[in-house]
């Protein structure tokens, strides 16, 4: 079921196609069977979109859902993800490919990429998995049509969400990358959860800024085994100043505890400088003489 916490946070829909080659491939069925589920996936949901970006050479758009059915297929079987994209067609997905809104804001797209590209090209090199959510946040509030199209595909990641048993989606936020891993921050509905995980494949997925939203997509289609896949996330809801705030928070993790003052802590008891930052320990100071602590008389009760 859906958080609360996942009211405003809607997947990016479009993502590179070969976003989880490398995830898929190292324990899964293999590039031939991926290639096999891909083009399935194709003809069940959408086609996507191959885009030249100049040097860049070539990239192939697809969808969340196209994805996800394709990560399906890959880690349990193709009957399980044609499940899964029965679930999506009957939410409106098939539906909503077949209009003309979405093939204006495929155009758009495709055209924001190339520009995006081509600006990069004389500068600092960024990874184009990067520039997709980037550019389809720019389109967001540019357009009435593509934020239109976003919040329709947040009501069908909704209805998905409440009509697969095997599905959970989570609201989260990339906290900071930790040499190889990354740190993140997950909504749960009940509580925040910190976790840590391959910060590659976040790259891979286009989150690589810190305070960067994501929705994962838990699924489950055996008990022993999960799939956690990370999708970057637009919040439908964005401001500005609850966006500074936010970061401003998510980057106090990275600070040491803060020293106590002096005066507030006991005679015997002094700070133990470790790494980075100061962590308080008990330490027995030179000359210090043990502390004494006077016995709580026991409250008397009378019965009634």
């Amino acid at each position: 079921m859906t958080a609360p916490a996942m009211s405003s946070y809607c997947e990016i829909p479009f993502v590179s196609a070969t976003t989880l080659d490398e995830a898929l491939t190292s324990s899964g069925s293999g590039k031939a069977a991926l290639q096999k589920y891909r083009q399935e996936m194709r003809r069940q949901l959408d086609p996507g979109m191959r885009i030249s970006v100049g040097r860049g050479g070539t990239l192939q758009l697809t969808t969340v859902p196209a994805l996800a059915c394709i990560a399906t297929a890959t880690r349990w079987n193709m009957q399980d993800a044609l499940k899964l994209v029965e679930i999506y067609n009957k939410a409106g997905f098939a539906q909503l490919t077949q209009s003309k809104d979405y093939k204006y804001v495929m155009n758009l797209m495709c055209e924001a990429l190339k520009a995006k590209v081509r600006s990069t090209e004389e500068g600092a090199r960024t990874a184009v998995t990067e520039i997709i959510p980037g550019c389809w946040e720019e389109l967001t509030t540019e357009h009435e049509e593509v934020r239109s199209l976003t919040e329709c595909m947040h009501d069908i990641f909704v209805k998905v969400d409440q009509q697969a048993e095997q599905l959970k989606r989570w609201a989260g936020r990339l906290v900071r990358f930790e040499d190889e891993n990354a740190l993140v921050s997950i909504e749960t509905g009940e509580r925040e959860q910190l976790r840590v995980v391959d910060g590659a494949y976040l790259k891979s997925a286009g989150i690589h800024r810190n305070g960067a939203p994501f929705v994962l997509h838990e699924y489950r289609w055996s008990p022993d085994t999960t799939m956690s896949l990370f999708f970057p996330a637009f919040d439908l809801d964005y401001d500005a100043k609850a966006e500074a705030a936010l970061l401003e928070r998510l980057n106090n993790y990275a600070k040491p505890l803060p020293e106590p003052p002096a005066g507030l802590l006991p005679a015997d008891f002094v700070v133990a400088k470790s790494g980075s930052g100061s962590i308080p320990q008990p330490v027995k100071a030179e000359g210090a003489k043990a502390a004494t602590v006077a016995p709580v008389p026991r409250a008397k009760v009378s019965a009634s």
